[in-house]
């Protein structure tokens, strides 16, 4: 029978030591099949007006970018294709304006945030999120094609607008972190794609680093834990986030050289990944047996040493999709069984 809360042991991999058991990752809450609490959760700031439909009936993000849902996706959220709202990097100042919370009562929001946790923080570790991306915050305002653009011909103009972001996020994570008091602080930035970064990593260390820099140094200097999260193959970019004190990424899809990655940097970067839902793995006649061993593959090959949280899910295919749900149900069942007697 373990000794430790999941909460317990997935600190205890966060500080370099071999866990308990191996822990599984939590995107949406419980997980499925598993009768326990997750060990991670997140804390949000109601204080930020959330993403939401207006008057009009269209969701849009605080700084007005439309969204839609996408059925092929289970729903999921992306930027509306074609509406993009910032047509000229020059043009930023007309454009992204940020909300006046002068009013708000932080301490409040805090309370707030925390009464409505799903989980006890005795048994489950509370992350807090900052909320900003930076990359995808330029991504959803211009596009991929005149965000990249924008990039390469108008640094300056880029940097001026990834400062505003920053000004406006800081202060209210400052304040934020020490009302919430959190067990991990939780950054992230999807910088990557399946074959290469979007950006060379000089670009990365030149115009997102110090931001990602300036977030990471309030968990600094609480000793608090950080994890990043980036999709795609972006371990090119590990050396500069590790060296601003980023300890553990997630998800570590499988583009990545994960044993080198492991290599390089030991248990002081917990990975969290190892495992896709691709190839006979999204066969519609794919067996429990073959995601059961699929699962066992993933902690064989990376959990060994220790550094390894299992963070993978199947993406519903619609907003009602059984097959995937029982999927993601024996994939999660199958982490906690195996994960559970892995290192006994």
């Amino acid at each position: 029978m373990a000794s430790l809360t999941p909460k317990e042991n997935i600190l205890r991999l966060f500080a370099g030591e071999i866990p308990e058991w191996v822990p599984s990752y939590s995107y949406y809450g419980r997980l499925p099949g598993v009768d326990e609490d997750p060990p991670n959760m997140s804390i949000d700031n109601p204080g930020i007006p959330a993403r939401g439909a207006g008057d009009d009936g269209v969701v849009r993000s605080l700084w007005g970018v439309p969204y839609s849902s996408v059925e092929l996706v289970g729903g999921f959220s992306l930027p509306t294709p074609d509406e993009f709202i910032l047509k000229d990097i020059r043009d930023w100042p007309k454009v992204v304006k940020a909300p006046d919370l002068s009013g708000v009562d932080w301490k409040a929001c805090a309370k707030q945030a925390l009464d409505k946790l799903p989980f006890s923080r005795e048994t489950t570790s509370a992350w807090y999120a900052p909320g900003i991306g930076f990359f995808q915050t330029l991504m959803g305002l211009m596009g991929f094609t005149e965000g990249l653009m924008a990039m390469a011909t108008e640094r300056d103009t880029v940097l001026e607008l990834f400062q505003y972001l920053h000004d406006f996020y800081l202060p209210i994570a400052e304040q934020y972190i020490d009302l919430v008091e959190p067990d991990v602080v939780r950054l992230g930035d999807d910088t990557a794609a399946e074959r290469a970064p979007f950006v060379s990593p000089e670009m990365f260390r030149d115009m997102l680093l110090p931001f990602y820099d300036s977030f990471a140094r309030l968990a600094r200097n609480r000793g608090l834990p950080i994890n990043f999260h980036n999709c795609g193959k972006s371990g090119v970019l590990f050396n500069d986030l590790y060296r601003i004190g980023i300890t553990s990424w997630e998800p570590v899809q499988l583009e990545n050289d994960i044993h080198e990655i492991q290599k390089k940097f030991g248990r002081s970067l917990v990975i969290g990944g190892g495992w896709e839902g691709r190839g006979r793995l999204t066969a519609p006649d794919v067996t429990d047996e073959e995601i059961r061993q699929s699962v066992r593959d993933a902690m064989d090959a990376y959990a060994t040493n220790g550094g390894f949280m299992f963070a993978a899910a199947y993406t519903p295919g619609s907003t009602n999709d059984e097959r995937t749900a029982h999927w993601n149900e024996v994939l999660q069942k199958e982490a906690y069984d195996y994960g559970r007697a892995f290192y006994k």
